[in-house]
């Protein structure tokens, strides 16, 4: 066993003293009190999967929570049960791209590259708030939708290739609501470039969001990206492939903060992989609440004919305010751990929460789940939080010494963030 200190229980001799006053019988029924011991241990080095912080930041922006109150609990947990650690990817895959354009854009008419027959496009308004007052633009009903090939720079007008369409009730009865129109390409439609036009002229200033979708396309764009951000990342690694294909892409990249702001992200090649670059006065959203996102853009021609896909995908952003110390406090009675306290280094005042799994040995020697134990707590300055292990759950598992302390986590609920992440956090 480890060094320790031995530390009366005041309160434990206090009660086994009353007993001895007021009731003799008693006493000679009453067990032996147990002393508490506490051992120092050294969270274990960080391995591949884990997270962590490595310089801590302060952040100004409200706290998404700022209850006062703790709370800690621990619950059973199956001995057999999975430990999953957090995934550090989002994946994304899109057999589809979007394009933002004007009434005045319409009103003369949009180059669009469809790469199949049976492919569809949907026409949805946008709002503008930059007045001040939310301006909704105008729906268009699909019969002012024309759709004409392009060959070799020409438009041909002598066919319009839809071969049906949704006006905005029908899209509502499927579920969209955005007062968006659609329409399906004929089946004699072929690969290239078509031109979207309206009708009835549009207001120049009107604003739609254009979607081309070509389901069951073996062109699609998969994303994979990291889901969490620090805030003191100067970039945003990502992967990008274009299956069925191994030309080479020139992707583009803009992000939409959580807040709703849009910023072009400047993209550099790095190896096989890209990197996002994010300026200094982009590092963080205005508010903690929901989630950033990265839009990736490519057009490229495959065996000579345009290709264009859009892939996003989204993320956290979120301020290092927090970390453990590299070492914790373990409290034991009668041979089992009873408590775990943890240091934490406080940038920001917080609310932090801890969890962790506490594991035991059985007669054959193999590790297995205990239980699952939490807390969390406000935080103005570097302090303590501990993991109370429940003595009925430990003594129902039936499990024993050596133990140890897995899936050691550590979040911020005021950024609704995750901090930090020990597979493996301690031998005890």
């Amino acid at each position: 066993m480890k060094p320790s200190i031995k530390m009366a229980s005041v309160f434990a001799l206090s009660a086994l003293l009353s007993a001895c006053q007021n009731d003799d019988s008693q006493t000679e029924n009453t067990p032996q009190a147990s002393a508490v011991t506490v051992t120092q241990v050294t969270l274990l080095a960080p391995t591949s999967g884990d997270l962590t912080i490595d310089t801590l930041a302060t952040t100004e922006l409200p706290a998404v929570n700022g209850n006062r109150g703790g709370v800690s609990f621990s619950a059973p947990m199956g001995a057999a049960a999975q430990i999953q650690a957090p995934n550090q990817l989002d994946q994304s895959c899109s057999d589809q791209y979007w394009r933002t354009v004007s009434g005045a854009e319409l009103n003369k008419g949009i180059m669009l590259a469809v790469s199949q027959s049976d492919s569809v496009i949907r026409v949805a308004p946008r709002g503008d708030a930059s007045s001040g007052t939310l301006q909704h633009s105008p729906a268009i009903s699909p019969d002012q939708l024309r759709l004409y090939k392009v060959d070799k720079q020409s438009v041909d007008k002598s066919a319009s290739m839809i071969q049906s369409m949704s006006d905005p009730q029908a899209m509502a009865t499927a579920g969209i609501v955005d007062d968006s129109s659609a329409l399906r390409l004929s089946k004699q439609a072929t690969p290239g470039v078509y031109q979207l036009q309206v009708v009835q002229p549009l207001g120049a200033n009107d604003s739609y969001l254009v979607n081309v979708k070509e389901k069951g396309s073996p062109y699609q764009l998969a994303l994979s990206a990291p889901n969490r951000l620090n805030s003191q990342a100067p970039k945003l690694a990502f992967e990008l492939k274009l299956s069925n294909s191994d030309i080479a892409l020139s992707p583009t990249a803009t992000l939409k903060q959580s807040d709703g702001r849009y910023h072009r992200l400047a993209v550099v090649k790095q190896g096989d992989n890209w990197q996002a670059q994010l300026p200094d006065e982009l590092a963080m959203p205005s508010s903690n609440l929901g989630l950033s996102e990265i839009q990736v853009d490519v057009e490229t021609r495959v065996n000579g004919l345009p290709l264009i896909r859009t892939v996003k995908t989204a993320f956290k952003q979120y301020v290092p305010a927090a970390k453990l110390a590299d070492q914790a406090s373990i409290h034991w009675q009668n041979a089992k751990p009873t408590q775990a306290v943890f240091e934490l280094q406080v940038a920001s005042p917080g609310r932090y929460q801890v969890s962790a799994v506490l594991v035991g040995t059985d007669a054959q020697g193999k590790q297995a789940n205990i239980l699952r134990a939490e807390t969390a707590q406000w935080l103005d300055a570097d302090g303590q939080v501990s993991l109370s292990f429940d003595a009925e759950q430990l003594k129902a598992s039936g499990l024993g010494a050596p133990y140890a302390i897995k899936a050691l986590e550590l979040k911020d609920q005021s950024q609704m963030a995750r901090l930090s992440y020990l597979g493996e956090a301690a031998s005890l």
